[in-house]
C-alpha cells in the first residue's frame, strides 16, 4: 500500500513538473511571438516610412517635370509669337506689293502714264520703274539680252532650304550678312527679307549708298539661281518679292 502511495506521489510530481515546464514554454513561446509581432510591426512601419518618402521624392520629380514642360511649353509658345511676329511686317508689305504690282501693271498695259499711276494709288516713281522693267523682261526680244544692273564680281550668294523657306547669305570679301525667305502666295513667288535702310549699315556693314547696287545683285541673282533666269523682282521697304514671268 505503502508502494502505491509512492508511486502515487512521484507521478504527481511528475506530472506538476511537467506542467511547469510546459507553462514556462508556453509564456516563452508568447513572449517570443510578441517580440515577433512588435519586430514585424517596426520593419512595417519602416517600410510604409520609406515608402511614404519614396512617394513624396516622385511627387517632386514630377512637379519638377511639369514644371519643365511648362517652361518649354511658354518657350515654344514665345518662339512661335516671336518669329510670327518679326515677320508679320513683311507679310503685309509682300501682299501690298503684290496688290499695287498687279494693278499697276494693268494700267500700264492699258496705256495710263507713270504719272497718272503716281498719282491715283499714291506709289513712287521708282516702283512704277520696276514694274516697267518687270513688264519689258517678259517681253521676247528683251530676254536675249537681259543683263545685270551691275557687275557681280567679289559677290555671292549661298542658299540654305528648309521645307517652305529657308535663307540665303550675301557675301563680298570679308562682308556677309544673312536673310531670311519664304513661299509667298498670289502672284509672288517668294519673299526675301532685306534689311531696311535704318536697319541696313547695322546688319550689313555695307554703306547706305550701295545698298539698291547690293539689294538689286541679290534679285538679279536669286532670278538667275532659283527661277532659271526668267522671273522677275520688286524692292521694298523689308523684302524683295519675285515672280515668275507669265508663260514661263
Amino acid at each position: 500500500m505503502a508502494k502505491m502511495d509512492e508511486k502515487a506521489r512521484i507521478e504527481a510530481e511528475v506530472q506538476k513538473r511537467l506542467a511547469q515546464v510546459v507553462a514556462e514554454q508556453q509564456k516563452q513561446m508568447a513572449s517570443i511571438l510578441e517580440q515577433v509581432n512588435k519586430d514585424g510591426l517596426k520593419a512595417l512601419d519602416k517600410a510604409n516610412a520609406a515608402l511614404a518618402a519614396e512617394r513624396k521624392r516622385l511627387e517632386k520629380e514630377i512637379d519638377a517635370t511639369r514644371a519643365e514642360r511648362k517652361k518649354l511649353e511658354n518657350e515654344a509658345e514665345a518662339l512661335v509669337q516671336q518669329f510670327f511676329s518679326k515677320g508679320q511686317k513683311q507679310f503685309h508689305e509682300a501682299a501690298q506689293t503684290d496688290l499695287l504690282r498687279n494693278l499697276v501693271r494693268k494700267h500700264l498695259e492699258n496705256g495710263k502714264t507713270p504719272k497718272e499711276i503716281s498719282y491715283w494709288f499714291d506709289v513712287p516713281m521708282r516702283f512704277i520703274k520696276q514694274i516697267q522693267d518687270l513688264i519689258a523682261r517678259v517681253a521676247p526680244y528683251r530676254e536675249a539680252s537681259r543683263k545685270r544692273n551691275y557687275p557681280a564680281e567679289g559677290q555671292r550668294l549661298r542658299y540654305s532650304d528648309e521645307g517652305r523657306g529657308g535663307t540665303i547669305w550675301y557675301e563680298a570679301g570679308e562682308t556677309q550678312f544673312n536673310m531670311w525667305w519664304e513661299f509667298a502666295g498670289g502672284d509672288a513667288l517668294v519673299i526675301l527679307d532685306i534689311p531696311t535702310v535704318e536697319q541696313w549699315e547695322e546688319r550689313t556693314g555695307i554703306p547706305l549708298l550701295l545698298r539698291e547696287n547690293v539689294l538689286h545683285f541679290i534679285g538679279e541673282q536669286v532670278v538667275e539661281d532659283k527661277i532659271s533666269g526668267s522671273g522677275s523682282y520688286i524692292v521694298g521697304s523689308n523684302v524683295i518679292t519675285f515672280y515668275a514671268d507669265e508663260g514661263k
